[in-house]
């Protein structure tokens, strides 16, 4: 490989690197971002020549990252993290113009975000910028250390999260009573009655996506409480994980959010559809029904942090349906 001159590097490209790296699909990361389809394809030509290597495999399914990216990952992501801190720091000073804020949501809840979020910012004339990360099992301790300003997540217990620490706002927005199957758009299961037995005979991968913590899922308490076999197959928490075992598996998994149908329609080889409210219903009456939360410390009570925390609901308001 040839020597990198810093001046040869950029963030954006690096930052679009690792989001590639992350999700595996130019199209997820164009619209994650918020970012042309073609800037993004000119940012990968570019850091592949800065660096001498393909980086990525493009297959079916998506963008395979090869060994050498995999080195390259972990650094980049350093990189682009040392960067936002950075961004934070100076945007909160006394002397920034602009409030940063760090928000962390499952990757189907913040799918639609940037561009809206941008879009009522500029409308609003508000001084704001944000970045959006995936909700993970460390992000209930970001929020508490100052990390992340926002995270929005699923929970059966409001009370969990209160217990974390007594500095948390957890504010209910949605219950999460609807249900949406995933699965290969060629699964045996599409061709029968789908009902909550009929899931249970295939085997089922528990997504955990934006949970306050690692819990069962819905289906796996209900066949529990009803003495009904189900085969755990894998735990999975990412969106581009979940999609590539679901492509290359005959496992279904149950989300609770809508916006799986705008992601849906850019990934080839799935498909998702509601559970009827009949089966939706027979599961919630015997499990209970989790909500989406919006939580951060309660000493943030600038009028920044209350136009973004207004904005983010009157977002899932719209968006899940």
């Amino acid at each position: 490989m040839k020597d990198i001159r810093l001046s040869d590097l950029d963030l954006l490209s690096i930052n679009i690197f690792v989001n590639l790296y992350e999700n595996r699909s130019a199209t997820l990361v164009a619209h994650k971002l918020n970012i042309p389809a073609p800037k993004i394809s000119r940012c990968l030509k570019h850091t592949r020549e800065i660096l001498g290597n393909e980086l990525f495999i493009r297959k079916k399914h998506g963008l395979i990252p090869n060994e050498f990216a995999s080195e390259v990952y972990p650094i980049a992501k350093e990189l682009i993290e040392c960067a936002t801190k950075l961004q934070k720091l100076y945007c909160t000073s006394d002397n920034g113009l602009i409030r940063h804020f760090e928000i962390a949501a499952p990757d189907l809840i913040s799918y639609p975000f940037p561009k809206i979020l941008l879009s009522a910012i500029k409308d609003a004339g508000k001084s704001v910028s944000f970045n959006i990360s995936r909700w993970n099992k460390h992000s209930i301790d970001n929020i508490i250390s100052g990390e992340v300003d926002l995270g929005l997540c699923c929970s059966k217990e409001l009370d969990n999260l209160r217990r974390s620490d007594e500095s948390l706002i957890a504010l209910r927005l949605k219950k999460l009573n609807k249900l949406f199957l995933i699965c290969h758009n060629q699964h045996p299961l599409l061709k029968e009655e789908i009902t909550l037995e009929s899931i249970a005979s295939y085997p089922f991968i528990n997504s955990n996506m934006g949970c306050s913590e690692l819990e069962l899922s819905p289906l796996q308490e209900y066949c529990q409480s009803q003495n009904i076999h189900l085969e755990t197959e894998i735990n999975l928490t990412g969106l581009t994980g979940l999609f590539e075992y679901l492509r290359s598996s005959q496992s279904v998994t149950l989300l609770p959010y809508s916006t799986i149908f705008n992601v849906i329609n850019n990934i080839p080889d799935l498909h998702a559809c509601r559970l009827s409210e009949v089966e939706s219903e027979r599961l919630y009456r015997q499990v209970k029904t989790p909500s989406l939360y919006l939580v951060y410390r309660n000493n943030d009570k600038t009028p920044e942090h209350q136009w973004l925390s207004s904005e983010i609901q009157d977002l899932i308001e719209l968006t899940l349906h």
